[in-house]
């Protein structure tokens, strides 16, 4: 946290001396111009506090950190490590020079390959849909489309004010209290780390009216970097249902992630049905429709963040009563679903006044 409020002052001023900024899409008529580099700060600022805590505590002889890792868990943070640098420099490419959509899934389906190449990947849906043990034919190709789905997720929420950053310190700090549960210190460290390193970005972003600093984004710098470390982060956790955590854990996990994953879906869903490139970017996501239905940039945001709570709520909720999961999910499903009816209700009836 400390890192992150002496460095997003010093981007800032780079970034609007350089002109590397984009209108807001909550200011009015876009007159405002947001630095859009504030993540080139999130991976160099884990890595030190990552370091920096793990040598501190092994020169204090509190080895509980690294005492629960094996040969294979070492292996699986090396290889997250490759592919969070390549996604962090993937991210600063675009930001700065902009890349091509077809290179960057395939340099992303690359980075997402080497989780399962290190070994982790979904060897068991524990019950979910009515899958157990899950072959790694299936399960590999499963867990690289799941980091990718989780890792740009992320981006599209970085149109709000605090919206990405808020939505990812909720999910973190939940993940972070289920791995220090199940025995995991490391990803509990991380968890922490990326919590406070986002405070100020969030802080930053949502007082910026009150206050009168500058707005900055994440950028894809920093989106992909949060996605890439939440998808790590819950394959990791999500594999210790059933020994060290409840076989439900999976379910709580992905709960964090549940706003923006079923919206990624419904967006892409809605292009296909009318024919529009899938990848291609419009004003459909969630906090579109809402700021369409005429609520204001805080009241989106707000309304998300709250969404967001009562989803990990309920999940935690059904996981501890020990609900079947494939019921859980449909329950996530339907509620989501009136949630959008929702909005579409106010939507509609916002641009027909």
């Amino acid at each position: 946290m400390v890192l992150a409020t002496y460095i997003i002052p010093r981007i800032l001023f780079v970034s609007v001396k350089k002109d590397l900024v984009l209108p807001s899409l909550t200011s009015k008529k876009g007159r405002l111009r947001v630095p859009r580099l504030g993540g080139v700060s999130l991976f160099p600022i884990l890595v030190i506090s990552l370091g920096v805590t793990v040598v501190t505590l092994l020169m204090g002889s509190q080895t509980d950190v690294i005492d629960s890792e094996t040969d294979e868990t070492f292996v699986q943070y090396m290889f997250a490590m490759a592919g969070l640098t390549t996604m962090y420099l993937l991210g600063a490419m675009d930001d700065l020079l902009g890349v091509s959509v077809k290179s960057k899934l395939f340099i992303e389906i690359l980075a997402a390959l080497l989780i399962p190449l290190s070994g982790l990947w979904f060897n068991d849906l524990h019950g979910l849909l009515g899958i157990y043990e899950v072959p790694p034919f299936f399960g590999i190709p499963l867990t690289v489309f799941t980091v990718l789905y989780i890792t740009n997720a992320i981006p599209m929420l970085d149109d709000v004010d605090g919206l990405a950053s808020g939505l990812s310190m909720i999910a973190f700090s939940v993940l972070g209290f289920v791995a220090y549960l199940g025995g995991q210190p490391l990803v509990m460290v991380i968890c922490t780390a990326m919590v406070g390193m986002l405070m100020p970005f969030f802080f930053r972003n949502v007082m910026t009216p009150h206050i009168g600093w500058r707005n900055i984004y994440l950028g894809d710098t920093g989106s992909l970097t949060i996605g890439y470390v939440l998808s790590f982060v819950v394959l990791m956790l999500s594999r210790l249902g059933g020994t060290r955590l409840p076989e439900g854990i999976i379910m709580v996990c992905f709960g964090t992630l549940l706003m923006p994953m079923f919206d990624v879906l419904r967006v892409a869903v809605t292009r296909l049905i009318n024919h529009r490139h899938i990848l291609k970017h419009d004003q459909n996501h969630i906090h579109h429709r809402l700021m369409q239905g005429g609520m204001s940039p805080m009241g989106v945001l707000s309304t998300i963040l709250l969404l967001t709570l009562f989803f990990v709520i309920l999940n935690i909720v059904g996981v501890w009563l020990d609900w079947n999961l494939s019921i859980l999910l449909i329950t996530d499903l339907t509620l989501w679903a009136v949630s959008q009816v929702v909005i579409s209700y106010y939507k509609n009836k916002n641009r027909d006044y």
